[in-house]
């Protein structure tokens, strides 16, 4: 998957699309364009994750006893950290709360897709390539336009070259392949279903904000800027219709009904994905109020204390960890931490601006 993911900016599997996004906000653009300006950075990398393969492997091997222990540890210990972390990696989008916004948002679809078994790493690749497909399919439009006032013939020649034809043949032989197999797509080989109300009431919502979407790209006035978006929303719209009609078709007990909620792991959980994902609206919420650090801190209290119900020693010393590691992090990259409405009336020391 690192080949595709260097050399065409097309990463071949979820990790790759999150590799990618990595190197995107380092301001690298992973593709041609960087293999050729960026030779050094491209051997760095290569070389790089080839090392930590091989130490990653040995260290596995040697500390697999101890690595092993790592999943006795309860997950209301590690929900903390993680959330931390993943709200101060978020935050070095923009630098903006509207990172910490859009953290939320994307959290709560992806809870609904793993809920229905829509496939999250094909989302993830989308959402990566989405920039990169937009950027040359103005291209290629613009290049195909401008062949075709110079004549019909040299238009032609364009876009019935061999290369075009070949990326075409694969498109639709992978698109093919893609339906037949796609009950293979499925996290579990016997989903839990419920019934038919939760999954549809998902999906006219998504071909609701489709159809949104493709109504604002087809208020675009330049026609170049909004053949992509319109486009795409097309074909998306097209599929989820016909999605929707399988639906109504299909009994209550068809795989198209899944609901992890209704069976399964999730079913059976002491708390629901519902009541963690309120924790981490909290912790968002607590930072744009006190700003990063603060938050931090009373969302580590709160949590260890009424969640994982650890003591109030046990508590302080992971809470002071958890903010020394995350002060150390910041530090070491020169990064800042997410202010607060708090930070805007109050002149405070670093790390609490």
């Amino acid at each position: 998957g690192l080949v595709p993911t260097l050399i065409f900016g097309i990463p071949g599997s979820g990790s790759m699309a999150v590799f990618l996004g990595g190197i995107a906000l380092l301001g690298y653009d992973p593709g041609p364009h960087m293999v050729r300006h960026n030779l050094d950075i491209t051997y760095t990398i290569v070389w790089s994750l080839a090392f930590a393969n091989v130490l990653g492997a040995g260290l596995c091997i040697a500390l697999s006893s101890q690595i092993a222990r790592l999943t006795t540890i309860r997950f209301t210990l590690v929900a903390p950290f993680l959330f931390m972390v993943i709200a101060f990696a978020s935050f070095q989008s923009s630098q903006s709360l509207g990172d910490l916004a859009a953290l939320m948002a994307v959290g709560v679809l992806g809870i609904f897709l793993r809920r229905f078994e829509f496939s999250r790493p094909a989302f993830l690749i989308g959402f990566v390539l989405s920039a990169q497909a937009e950027s040359f399919s103005n291209m290629a439009n613009q290049i195909a336009g401008s062949r075709f006032r110079q004549g019909l013939m040299e238009g032609l020649d364009y876009v019935a070259s061999p290369i075009v034809l070949v990326i075409l043949a694969l498109t639709i032989v992978s698109v093919i392949i893609g339906i037949r197999q796609g009950k293979h797509i499925l996290g579990s080989d016997t989903p839990p279903t419920g019934g038919k109300r939760a999954p549809m009431i998902f999906l006219l919502c998504i071909i609701g904000y489709l159809l949104v979407a493709w109504l604002d790209a087809m208020s675009i006035s330049r026609v170049g800027d909004k053949i992509f978006p319109v486009t795409v929303g097309l074909v998306t719209l097209v599929g989820a219709f016909a999605l929707l009609v399988g639906m109504i078709r299909a009994p209550e007990k068809h795989v198209l009904f899944a609901d992890s909620e209704k069976g399964g792991e999730d079913a059976d959980a002491p708390h629901g994905l519902w009541a963690t994902l309120a924790w981490f609206a909290f912790l968002l919420v607590l930072s744009s109020l006190l700003g990063f650090i603060l938050a931090i801190t009373i969302f580590f209290i709160a949590f260890l204390r009424i969640r994982a119900q650890v003591s109030w020693l046990r508590t302080g010393i992971l809470m002071t960890v958890s903010i020394v590691f995350i002060c150390f992090l910041a530090g070491t990259l020169g990064r800042d931490f997410p202010p607060g409405l708090l930070q805007e009336f109050v002149r405070l020391p670093w790390p609490l601006t």
